[in-house]
C-alpha cells in the first residue's frame, strides 16, 4: 500500500511503518511503500502519541541505534535517522538505568518502547544541530515487534505490547526528511556503544 511523499513523513509520525528506507521514484514524484499487517491492513505500531508539530532549535541532541546498523552501515550511518532526544530525556535514560542496574541500552529500549525486533539501542550518538528543523514531539505510543497492538490476530504471549514508563515524561523527537538532509543538518559529534552495565554518557 501506497502514500505520496506529501504525506508520508507525517504518516511516520504516528507509527506507520515503510516497507523500505528510503521513498520510491516514479514519473508522477516519490512516494513511500507502507507494511501491511497480517489481517491486510496498513501496520501500525511505536511511532509518537498525540504529536505535537514544533520547531526543534539549533543545539545538541541524541539518538539510539542498533548495533546491526552501526556494523553495516557505519556511526554515520546510525545517526542519519529521523528519531531524536533531547539532554534531559536522555538524562532520565542515564538516571533510570543507574537505579535498576540496567545497561544504558536496556534503558532505552524500555523508556523509548522500542522492541528488540526492531533493534538494540546498542549505541548512542550525540549530535550538533545547525540549523532549525520541522519536528513532531511527544511520548511514544505502545509497540510491539511484528504486528499492530490493536490488531485482533496477535498472540500476547508472543508479541506482547511495550508501554512507556507511566511515571517518568518521555517525549521524543521526530525529525521528517531524507537520510541525506538529516545527515547534513545534524553534524555528529560522538558514538559510544552502551551495551555493557555501568556505561554512563551524560
Amino acid at each position: 500500500m501506497a502514500f505520496h511523499c506529501g504525506r508520508s513523513y507525517a504518516d511516520r509520525r504516528p507509527g506507520l511503518k515503510p516497507g523500505e528506507l528510503e521513498s520510491a521514484q516514479g514519473p508522477d514524484g516519490s512516494w513511500w511503500e507502507f507494511k501491511q499487517d497480517i489481517d491486510g491492513y496498513i501496520l501500525q505500531h511505536g511511532g509518537i502519541a498525540l504529536p505535537q508539530e514544533t520547531k526543534l532549535n539549533p543545539g545538541i541532541y541524541f539518538r539510539f541505534f542498533g548495533t546491526i546498523t552501526h556494523n553495516t552501515r557505519g556511526a554515520n550511518g546510525g545517526m542519519s535517522g529521523g528519531w531524536w532526544i533531547d539532554y534531559e530525556n536522555l538524562a532520565k535514560i542515564q538516571n533510570f538505568a543507574e537505579r535498576s542496574d540496567y545497561s544504558l541500552a536496556r534503558a532505552a529500549t524500555m523508556l523509548l518502547i522500542i522492541p528488540k525486533e526492531w533493534h538494540d539501542c546498542g549505541y548512542v550518538g550525540c549530535a550538533q544541530l545547525g540549523k532549525q528543523m520541522k519536528a513532531f514531539v511527544g511520548k511514544g505510543s505502545p509497540a510491539t515487534g511484528t504486528i499492530s497492538p490493536a490488531n485482533a490476530m496477535r498472540d500476547p504471549s508472543r508479541n506482547p505490547v511495550m508501554i512507556g514508563s507511566p511515571y517518568l515524561d518521555m517525549k521524543q523527537y521526530f525529525v521528517p526528511g531524507s537520510r541525506d538532509e538529516i545527515s547534513t543538518a545534524f553534524k555528529c559529534l560522538w558514538t559510544k556503544p552502551v551495551i555493557k552495565p555501568g556505561i554512563r554518557v551524560v
